[in-house]
C-alpha cells in the first residue's frame, strides 16, 4: 500500500517512537513482558455470553501465542523488525489463524449500545455551551473516550472501577495545564468560527465512548464550522478498535439521535474511509489508496488514541497542521515522553 502523502520527509520516517531491534534490551524486555502478561486480560475480556478463556480456541491460542513470544525472545530478529506495531500485528495473526478474527465483537457492541444512549445528553450539552468553553470540553472528552482501551492493561483496570460513566471519567481528566498542552494554540486557530480548514483526515481509535462520546463529537463540531472531516477508521479488527465498517453503522445510528450530525452526513460533511490498518497502531507508509486520496485533499490532520498519536507518528512530522492527542496509558509510553501515566497528551504541530 502506498505512503501517506502527509508526511514530509518520506525517506526518514519510522512509525514508532521505539525500535525494539535498536533501543536495548531492556526496552525490549519490557514490551515483551508487556504482551506475555496482557494474555491474562484477554482471558477475562467476554466474547458474546462467555470470557475468551471459555473458548474452545483459548488453550491452543494462548499456547502458541506465548510460543512465538518466547522465539522472538531468543531471536528478536525473528520478524526481520521488531516494534510494538509489529507485536500488535503479530497478535492479531494469532487471533485469525485461531478462528478468532474479531473476538470482541460483542463487547464493542455493548459499549457502542452504551454510549449512544449518552450522546444525547453530551450533544445538549456541549450545544448549550459558549464557543469559547466547547473547545475545551471537547478535548476532555476525548482524552475520557479514550480510557475505554482493552489494550492497556491500566486501562482496563481504571475502565473497570469506573464502568461506562463517561461524565465521570471526563470529571476525572486531569486539570490543565496538561504535560503536553497546546490546546489554547489549537482553539485560537479555530476560535473565531471560520474555517481555517478545508479538509480534516481524523485518524480515529476505540469503539464505545472512545469514537461515539468523543471523536464524533469532535468531527461534528468541526464540520458545523465548514470543515469537512473524513474519519479514517482500521480496515480489519484489533481488539475494540472500530473498524470503517462498523464506524459507519454507529454514525447512522448516531443520526437518528442528532438532527445535526443526520444533516451533516447527507451532505457528506462527514464522512469515513478504511486506513488499510489492522493495528491499534499505525504505519503511514502503509496505508490504503482511498485514505491516500482523502490526505491529498486536506490541510489538517488529526491522530488520536495512544497508539495512533503516540506510540507511532508522535516524532513524524507532516506538511499540514496537526493534533496529536491522546491520554497515556502506558507507563514505559510515559517515560519516554516525560510525563505521568493516565497524564493527557494535546499536541498541535504547525510545519516547519
Amino acid at each position: 500500500m502506498p505512503i501517506l502523502p502527509l508526511i514530509a520527509d518520506p525517506a526518514s520516517y519510522r512509525p514508532c517512537i521505539q525500535d525494539l531491534l535498536a533501543d536495548g534490551e531492556a526496552v525490549r524486555d519490557y514490551w515483551l513482558g508487556v504482551f506475555e502478561t496482557h494474555v491474562n486480560t484477554w482471558a477475562e475480556l467476554p466474547v458474546g455470553d462467555r470470557h475468551l478463556a471459555d473458548m474452545p480456541q483459548w488453550p491452543a491460542l494462548k499456547r502458541d501465542y506465548l510460543e512465538g513470544l518466547a522465539a522472538l525472545r531468543a531471536n528478536p530478529g525473528l520478524r526481520g523488525r521488531l516494534s510494538v506495531l509489529e507485536l500488535t500485528i503479530y497478535r492479531e495473526e494469532q487471533f485469525l489463524a485461531h478462528g478468532l478474527p474479531d473476538p470482541f465483537v460483542a463487547m464493542k457492541r455493548r459499549a457502542d449500545d452504551t454510549a449512544l444512549r449518552t450522546l444525547p445528553d453530551l450533544l445538549r450539552e456541549l450545544d448549550a455551551l459558549p464557543r469559547s468553553q466547547r473547545g475545551e470540553r471537547l478535548a476532555h472528552g476525548l482524552f475520557a473516550g479514550n480510557l475505554f482501551d482493552m489494550g492497556s492493561e491500566a486501562a482496563v483496570d481504571a475502565f473497570r472501577d469506573n464502568g461506562l460513566d463517561f461524565f465521570a471519567m471526563r470529571d476525572n481528566v486531569r486539570p490543565r495545564p496538561w504535560a503536553v498542552d497546546d490546546l489554547d494554540a489549537w482553539l485560537a486557530r479555530v476560535g473565531d468560527g471560520s474555517p481555517p480548514y478545508r479538509q480534516a483526515l481524523f485518524f480515529v481509535d476505540n469503539t464505545g465512548p472512545d469514537i461515539v462520546l468523543g471523536a464524533i463529537p469532535l468531527a461534528r463540531e468541526l464540520a458545523t464550522d465548514g470543515i469537512r472531516v473524513v474519519l479514517a477508521a482500521n480496515s480489519k479488527p484489533a481488539l475494540n478498535d472500530v473498524t470503517a465498517e462498523e464506524l459507519r453503522e454507529i454514525l447512522d445510528r448516531c443520526s437518528k439521535l442528532d438532527d445535526r450530525t443526520a444533516v451533516l452526513l447527507r451532505d457528506d460533511r462527514i464522512a469515513v474511509v478504511e486506513s488499510g490498518c489492522h493495528s491499534p497502531l499505525i504505519d503511514l507508509a502503509n496505508v490504503s489508496p482511498p485514505c491516500c486520496a482523502a490526505a491529498e485533499a486536506s490541510d489538517l490532520l488529526v491522530l488520536e488514541g495512544m497508539g495512533r498519536a503516540i506510540e507511532s507518528n508522535y516524532d513524524a512530522r507532516f506538511t499540514v497542521d496537526t493534533l496529536k492527542v491522546a491520554l497515556i496509558k502506558d507507563k514505559m509510553v510515559a517515560e519516554v515522553l516525560g510525563v505521568k501515566l493516565f497524564d493527557p497528551v494535546f499536541r498541535f504541530e504547525t510545519p516547519d
